[in-house]
C-alpha cells in the first residue's frame, strides 16, 4: 500500500508539472501550451562549411521596443558549436547574475549575455568590468557570462571573437569573448569571455538564430510585439554570401512569430514580427532562402 500510495504522488506531481504548470498564467479559453520558455521561432542558417574559427558575428536589428515586463530572448546566435561544444549568446528583457566574490543572485533588467555548455568551473568565467557570470546546472552544465546593457529598438551585431590562449593542466585552452556593437551609437560592448578547452577550436557549420519567451507562462496576448531582423553573418570577417536558411516553428507553443525573407539595401534578411497572432499554421519548418 506504502508503495502504491508513493507511485499514486509520483503520478500526480508529473501531472502537475506537465499539465496543470503550462496552464498558469493562461487565460482559460486558451490551448493548453508547453512549459516555458517558448521558442516563439528557431532559425536555421548554413554556412556552407566548417570552418576553423576566428571569429563569428550576426547583425541584429530591433524595431518596436517591446517594453513590457515580459522575459523576452533576442538570440542572434541561437546556438552554434565550437569543437562540438554548444553555446549561445544575445540580448535579454530580464536577466540576472551574480559576481565572482559575491554568489547573491542579483536581477539587472535589460542586459546581453553568452553561454557555453558542458562546465561548471567559475575558472572559466571572465565578466566584464561591472558584468556578471553564472555556473548552474538547471538547463544542463553551462556557464555564462552577462553584462547589464540597456537596449532599445535600433541595429546592433553581435560577435564572438577567439582571444588569448592559456594552459590548464598541460592542455592549451581558448578563451572566446562575446561583444555586441551598437550601431546607432556607435559603441562596441564587451559582455565578457569564456574558456574552451582546446586551442584548435571549429565552427560548426549549421547555426541558429531565435527568438523566445522565458520565465513564468504569460496569456499569449501579453507576448509584446517587436519586429527583428537578422542578416550580415559573418566569419572571420568574411560575409556569408546569401546563406541557407529555414525558419522552425515548434510544435506546442503559441504561433506568435512569422518568419519572412527580405532584401533590404541589397542584401537578403530575414524578418520575424512577434506578437501577432498567425492563425491555421500548417508548416512548421519552412525554406526561406533559397526558395
Amino acid at each position: 500500500m506504502k508503495n502504491k500510495l508513493h507511485r499514486g504522488w509520483q503520478i500526480f506531481a508529473t501531472f502537475l508539472l506537465t499539465v496543470v504548470a503550462p496552464l498558469a498564467g493562461q487565460s482559460a479559453d486558451e490551448p493548453t501550451y508547453a512549459r516555458m520558455p517558448w521558442h516563439l521561432v528557431d532559425l536555421w542558417w548554413d554556412l556552407g562549411e566548417d570552418t576553423p574559427f576566428e571569429s563569428y558575428g550576426i547583425g541584429g536589428g530591433i524595431r518596436h521596443d517591446g517594453r513590457a515586463k515580459v522575459k523576452l530572448y533576442i538570440a542572434p546566435i541561437g546556438i552554434a558549436h565550437l569543437n562540438k561544444i554548444p553555446f549561445y549568446g544575445g540580448l535579454q528583457t530580464q536577466s540576472d547574475g551574480y559576481t565572482k566574490s559575491d554568489r547573491r543572485l542579483r536581477k539587472i533588467g535589460r542586459g546581453t549575455l553568452m553561454s557555453m555548455w558542458g562546465e561548471r568551473s567559475h575558472d572559466a568565467i571572465r565578466p566584464s568590468v561591472g558584468g556578471l557570470c553564472q555556473s548552474s546546472g538547471h538547463e544542463g552544465d553551462f556557464v555564462s557570462v552577462r553584462r547589464p546593457y540597456a537596449w532599445t529598438k535600433g541595429k546592433y551585431t553581435y560577435r564572438v571573437v577567439r582571444m588569448d590562449e592559456e594552459q590548464v593542466d598541460g592542455k592549451r585552452h581558448t578563451w572566446v569573448g562575446a561583444f555586441v556593437y551598437s550601431h546607432t551609437k556607435d559603441e562596441n560592448v564587451f559582455i565578457g569571455a569564456l574558456r574552451f578547452p582546446s586551442s584548435d577550436l571549429v565552427l560548426s557549420r549549421k547555426v541558429a538564430s531565435f527568438v523566445e519567451v522565458y520565465g513564468r507562462a504569460i496569456p499569449t496576448e501579453k507576448i509584446p510585439r517587436v519586429d527583428v531582423v537578422f542578416s550580415n553573418l559573418r566569419v572571420g570577417g568574411k560575409l556569408v554570401e546569401s546563406p541557407p536558411v529555414s525558419a522552425i516553428y515548434p510544435q506546442g507553443v503559441p504561433d506568435y512569430a512569422n518568419a519572412m525573407p527580405r532584401e533590404e539595401n541589397g542584401a537578403a534578411v530575414v524578418l520575424i514580427e512577434v506578437g501577432k497572432s498567425v492563425a491555421d499554421r500548417t508548416q512548421r519548418r519552412v525554406r526561406l532562402y533559397p526558395k
